[in-house]
């Protein structure tokens, strides 16, 4: 498959279509668009960047670069880094969707709010906390407040209610999509002219599940109504600690089994092992051993829970229960039950925690120059299976083992979570890096466990290589919506 590369006609045509002011080849404007780290190293500088403001301009840019065959890769914010970029050369044009950044409407009865890709997660909660104090968007807990709403949403990410009511995917009801051929699609309830966005799986089979995970290989997704949920006042985090992650697992998996009960109230939870901490800082300003996180009572390995509740009463009530189930697990049924003990955070500790957006994600750069967040989806009684692989795997590297693991939807799944500290500014670093998703890769797949946000080069090949007609089918419907092959090619192994 061959793509033109764009020229100075291409560029006057955006510009025409946008604006001089927002359209542009500079060379230090384009490469600013370079990442290899966060979520991809696999990353080109794009020819040509676009910034469209409406949806009629996105339709006119799509309609000409598929004529031209110009490759096309859309991006919300672009905090996910070398994910977000083009894979190959040419790689045409970038289509920043930053200034399309309107909250249109929140609907609190049918509790939906309807956003555009720019919306970040820092505005989105804040115009929420200053307007409707009461609900509580699904923001991704953990990214930076610069991170779009619909940038983790179609890649089905998590929330900051995750555990409690499922994936990030499960909150996005509706969605506006901008194909190739200019046709504008709604989905789900929106398809009908007069409907609200209230039911996602619409008019007959469902459109809007397989545009989820698309990685902008499809078309452009310009609007996409989210579910909002209650925002109540009481709210706290508790934490066990424990020395391994099977204790970790079984006993957060027992928690998780009380639905219709505690397990709705942990709206969060997640837990790692103690190198997780240390991340966070210079890797030469503090201690590598384990022996000073142990003074400090840090476990080496933990889990939090982050519990609402509409009284204090009922919050008093959860954290009883969840403290008695912890005792009687490690009393009865724990691996190691000397080590299970609870983790005392101080009040300022638990504020920092609820306050949202929080920037838990932000700080592992500060390790090396490079981070990148290899992520897999695993049953959740199969995920401290999952960490020992990968801590072995890492360390065998040299890398620092750094595991992060959340529940989902009460622990019927786990997102596991390995953050690779490493020297970006190293090729060796980044061959090193590569040696080893290869090879926890082709181990997970034996094992049934999938990547959450599929690279190029390891993970989509190695997948859909044991998926071939899966595959076959997700080329077929890729040729209907994208018929010249110009969205993003590269990604999820597609031309």
């Amino acid at each position: 498959m061959s793509y033109k590369l764009p020229d100075d006609k291409d560029l006057e045509a955006m510009i025409g279509i946008v604006g001089k002011d927002y359209a542009t080849n500079n060379k230090a404007i384009t490469a600013s668009y370079l990442s290899k780290s966060v979520m991809g190293l696999e990353a080109q500088i794009p020819d040509i960047v676009v910034r469209p403001k409406f949806v009629e301009e996105i339709r006119k840019i799509l309609l000409y670069c598929s004529a031209e065959k110009i490759a096309v890769s859309p991006i919300s914010g672009g905090l996910s880094g070398g994910f977000a970029c083009p894979t190959i050369k040419p790689a045409g044009v970038m289509l920043d969707l930053g200034r399309m950044s309107r909250i249109i409407e929140v609907d609190t009865d049918n509790r939906y709010v309807v956003v555009e890709p720019g919306v970040t997660i820092g505005e989105l909660w804040a115009y929420m906390h200053k307007n409707y104090p009461e609900w509580a968007p699904p923001v991704p807990d953990g990214a930076p407040p610069a991170s779009t709403v619909m940038g983790d949403a179609i890649d089905r990410g998590f929330s900051l209610y995750t555990s409690s009511v499922g994936p990030q995917g499960d909150n996005f009801m509706c969605g506006e999509i901008v194909f190739p051929n200019g046709d504008i699609v709604r989905t789900g309830s929106w398809a009908l002219p007069f409907a609200k966005p209230f039911y996602k799986y619409g008019l007959g089979p469902d459109i809007w599940s397989f545009l989820m995970g698309s990685q902008g290989t499809l078309g452009v997704m310009t609007k996409v109504a989210v579910k909002i949920y209650p925002h109540p006042k009481f709210k706290t985090v508790i934490v066990w600690g424990m020395s391994n992650p099977e204790d970790m697992q079984d006993l957060t998996l027992e928690i998780g089994k009380q639905e219709f009960g505690i397990a709705h109230n942990t709206v969060m939870v997640q837990g790692g092992n103690y190198p997780l901490v240390m991340a966070r800082w210079p890797k030469d300003k503090v201690p590598h051993d384990y022996e000073f996180y142990e003074e400090l009572g840090i476990s080496k390995w933990w889990i939090n829970f982050e519990c609402w509740a509409q009284t204090q009463e009922e919050l008093d009530y959860v954290v009883k229960k969840i403290n008695i189930m912890a005792e009687d697990f490690k009393k009865n049924r724990a691996k190691d039950p000397d080590s299970i003990k609870p983790q005392k955070l101080h009040p300022k500790q638990i504020a920092s925690r609820l306050k949202k957006p929080n920037k838990i994600a932000v700080p592992y750069s500060f390790w090396e120059s490079g981070f990148l967040f290899i992520t897999f989806y695993t049953p959740w009684n199969e995920c401290a299976h999952f960490a020992e692989m990968y801590t072995a795997a890492m360390k065998k590297y040299g890398f620092p083992e750094v595991m992060w693991i959340a529940s989902i939807e009460r622990c019927r799944q786990a997102i596991c979570m390995p953050i690779i500290c490493f020297d970006s500014t190293k090729q060796s670093d980044i061959e090193k890096v590569q040696e080893m998703n290869r090879e926890t890769t082709e181990y997970a797949l034996k094992q049934g466990w999938l990547n959450y946000r599929p690279d190029p080069y390891i993970h989509a090949p190695l997948t859909y290589s044991q998926a071939g007609m899966y595959w076959k089918y997700l080329r077929t419907m890729k040729k209907i919506f994208d018929p010249n092959m110009i969205m993003h090619p590269g990604r999820l192994a597609l031309p």
